[in-house]
């Protein structure tokens, strides 16, 4: 039988998995309309800096400079896709 503490960690990483795949398909799916593909990587990143947040406070070490980094690789990360897509 698996552990609470296992099941915690397969389903936190699953739904992120689902969280970036999801947003990589609706990515695809509005190739051609650039405005669009930015929003979805804004959403993607917004909900991926919540999911930080949530799966370090239940693993109980949650603190400003990883709520910090988990923006920060947000930002980042939309800035870049934000280049290479609205040139």
């Amino acid at each position: 039988m698996m552990s609470a503490k296992k099941h915690h960690f397969y389903f936190h990483y699953a739904s992120l998995l689902l969280l970036l795949s999801v947003g990589y398909l609706l990515f695809f799916i509005n190739r051609g309309y650039p405005h669009r593909q930015f929003n979805i990587i804004i959403a993607v990143a917004f909900f991926y800096v919540i999911w930080g947040i949530i799966h370090h406070y239940l693993k109980g070490d949650l603190h400003v400079r990883i709520v910090l980094e988990y923006s920060l690789i947000a930002l980042l990360s939309a800035f870049i896709i934000r280049g290479a897509i609205l040139r």
